[in-house]
């Protein structure tokens, strides 16, 4: 399982772009083939679309580990296990073919060695490196990047689905490219089974299994000239050995996660149960950022209708004392009325004219 989380807008925003380049770009380097001394099926320069459309992503968009997670080179046993599959799957396949071949027509087609006109190393070369470039893109970038918001199986359909409609053929027949998308299709689902729970390990696998199929289509039949039947025993062999093969890996995981009372994570690293309570996580992670923000802002308005309290008692204090002072001094000023007045009739009482006459007398 991927526990490096990508963000969502990052998430959808990889897979658009990484998409809309790789269909783009083949119009592009179409252009360029004539100038390569290589046929096409040794090297076709539309399969650097994918690579190219990865690279940029990686260089443009944030969390640069996270994106190179599904690249890594390192071999384990189950590496090496996959990788022997990824060379029995296709051999199964082309003996279903040509058996088929065999019972619904005359002869599968041999193509010349003749025709080939360049050496079977050139060809090997040449189908390993378009592999790398295109497993490069799709499955080491794209599936993973995919697969940390998805469970592998769904990521498998989707990158499935995104695969057969960029390998898509309308040079021939509507039936032709009915069948060349089935075919497409159930190569992409092997391969997104083979690279399973290989934590990143994913370039070895996808590169050989490709090549392997690639090769195995330029000798032995010839479904590129066009011919429906080819391309549909193909396709439907194709598919049903797809099919078999992601049923019994469903069946062989079951039988761990039941039996031997192994933990459903060592089982399927990216199982569909470590997306379930995303979106719940993320629902309690905004009520929980709401909460906290409600609950600094009724802290911030008790704080403030505190403050607004001490300074309403301050002020009121303030008013009060003013207020004494000023019955204190009309106090003083009334006493000092009073002194005055008594002053005042004290002097007139000591000039009355029957003072007068008696101090008068007196002397």
């Amino acid at each position: 399982m991927n526990t490096k989380r990508i963000p969502g807008f990052q998430w959808a925003m990889s897979i658009f772009i990484f998409y809309v380049i790789a269909f783009a770009l083949p119009i592009i380097l179409k252009d360029f083939q004539s100038k390569i001394p290589f046929k096409t099926f040794v090297f076709e320069m539309s399969v650097l679309a994918p690579f190219i459309a990865a690279i940029i992503c990686i260089a443009v968009f944030k969390h640069k580990r996270a994106q190179l997670g599904g690249l890594k080179f390192s071999l384990s046993l189950k590496v090496i296990e996959r990788l022997i599959l990824a060379l029995i799957l296709p051999l199964a396949i082309f003996i279903i073919a040509m058996v088929s071949f065999n019972v619904f027509a005359d002869s599968f087609v041999l193509l010349q060695s003749e025709d080939l006109s360049v050496s079977i190393f050139s060809v090997i070369i040449g189908q390993l490196l378009m592999a790398f470039f295109v497993e490069f893109g799709f499955r080491s970038y794209l599936q993973h990047i995919v697969e940390t918001k998805i469970s592998t199986f769904f990521a498998s359909i989707l990158v499935g689905i995104m695969y057969a409609i960029w390998n898509i053929n309308i040079a021939f027949s509507f039936e032709y490219t009915l069948y060349n998308l089935l075919y497409s299709f159930a190569f992409s689902m092997i391969i997104g089974e083979l690279i399973r729970s290989t934590k990143g390990r994913t370039i070895y696998i996808a590169t050989l299994f490709h090549a392997a199929m690639s090769f195995g289509l330029v000798f032995l039949f010839n479904e590129e000239l066009g011919y429906v039947f080819s391309m549909k025993v193909i396709a439907f062999s194709t598919a049903a050995v797809a099919v078999v093969y992601i049923i019994l890996s469903y069946i062989i995981r079951i039988f761990f996660y039941f039996f031997t009372k192994r933990n459903l994570d060592e089982v399927d690293d990216n199982n569909y149960l470590d997306h379930v309570n995303e979106h719940s996580d993320n629902n309690n992670t905004t009520d929980n950022t709401q909460s906290l923000d409600n609950t600094a802002t009724v802290a911030t308005a008790s704080h403030s209708q505190q403050s607004h309290n001490k300074d309403s008692a301050l002020t009121n204090d303030t008013q009060n004392g003013t207020q004494q002072n000023t019955e204190l001094t009309d106090k003083q000023t009334n006493d000092t009325q009073t002194d005055h007045i008594k002053s005042d009739n004290s002097e007139q009482k000591r000039y009355t004219p029957t003072g007068y006459s008696q101090h008068f007398t007196r002397g």
